[in-house]
């Protein structure tokens, strides 16, 4: 399962700056004997600074550690490498602080020439100067922490399902029969687009199911490229993908275009592919026939969205097609 973000922001350099110094000031003015008013001087700014600096990159998870999905959309986000070196920069900075302060604590202790306020001041000029220079890394860092956060919230630990199709087709009919439940909705990145979330248990299987409404709706090559890596980095998360075909026209689509999105889907996805005929309630009989000659065509096979056993054929389709998934 991959590592979920939790990411922590941190302050602008000028505040951390004031912020560690009041602080500084604060605990030294309560120690009497100069020596310790200086070194708590020392280690009150040092202790505000690593807290902050530490934390912010300790909450970023290890890129390897990640899922496909994760880093690929984190590569569309904000750069890999541009994370890095950020991260690298901020890591760096609070090493360095902390030589300076053991050099500092090491001179104050040794000190037998009342010189311990020089040395706590030559820390804090120094210790204030590596921050400031940090100034341009925090501000990407927490640019960085905005853009990540819109990664959805999704599950890794079980096989996802991915719904397409085009506009009122049935996706989201279909999508609260097989989860029995109201979906939850999630951001997707760099799109209008919103990530449609539920969950079906069958046959103690759980599965995610994701209806993906505005983005698998037309054809790749009509997609911009933000758009067709958004799709890209979907397929790092499904694991088959179910097409609603509507064979009546009451969605304003004909057989033979929403024929042209599935052949594209097809040809894009290397993943079990399964077509979900939809309304079929109020489709003629001729509709139906002339949509199980498209599906024919393709090579593919069908599933009505009328079947009493939908879950578990839908399930079955995936087990025979795929391979396993952590052990189901």
């Amino acid at each position: 399962m991959s590592k979920e973000f939790s990411f922590v922001k941190l302050p602008e350099a000028k505040v951390l700056i004031e912020s560690a110094l009041r602080k500084a000031s604060k605990e030294a003015s309560m120690k009497r004997d100069p020596k310790e008013r200086e070194k708590t001087k020392v280690l009150a700014f040092y202790k505000e600074v690593s807290k902050k600096l530490s934390s912010a990159y300790r909450s970023v998870p290890k890129i390897e550690e990640l899922s496909e999905f994760q880093r690929e959309l984190i590569e569309i986000l904000v750069g890999t490498s541009e994370l890095k070196k950020t991260l690298a920069h901020i890591r760096k900075s609070e090493k360095i602080i902390s030589k300076l302060k053991k050099e500092a604590l090491y001179k104050i202790k040794n000190d037998t020439e009342g010189k311990e306020r020089n040395y706590s001041r030559e820390f804090l000029g120094r210790a204030v100067s590596v921050i400031k220079k940090l100034k341009k890394s925090i501000d990407a860092y927490n640019n960085y922490v905005v853009k990540l956060k819109e990664i959805p919230d999704v599950r890794y630990d079980v096989p996802t399902f991915i719904i397409a199709g085009f506009p009122n087709v049935g996706k989201t009919t279909l999508l609260k029969k097989l989860t029995g439940s109201e979906p939850k909705i999630a951001s997707y990145p760099f799109t209008t687009t919103k990530l449609n979330i539920g969950y079906m248990l069958t046959k103690g299987v759980e599965v995610q199911v994701i209806d993906t409404p505005g983005l698998l709706d037309r054809k790749l090559s009509e997609r911009n490229k933000i758009e067709r890596k958004a799709i890209l980095a979907l397929e790092h998360l499904a694991n088959c993908i179910i097409f609603v075909l509507d064979p009546t026209l009451t969605s304003g689509y004909t057989l033979e275009e929403q024929r042209n999105l599935l052949s594209d889907i097809k040809e894009r996805f290397d993943m079990p592919i399964i077509v979900v005929i939809s309304k079929v309630d109020i489709a003629e009989k001729d509709e139906i026939k002339r949509a199980l000659e498209l599906v024919k065509s393709l090579g593919l096979e069908h599933i009505f969205n009328n079947d009493k056993k939908l879950n578990e054929r839908l399930l079955g389709f995936w087990r025979e097609h795929s391979k396993p998934f952590c052990g189901i």
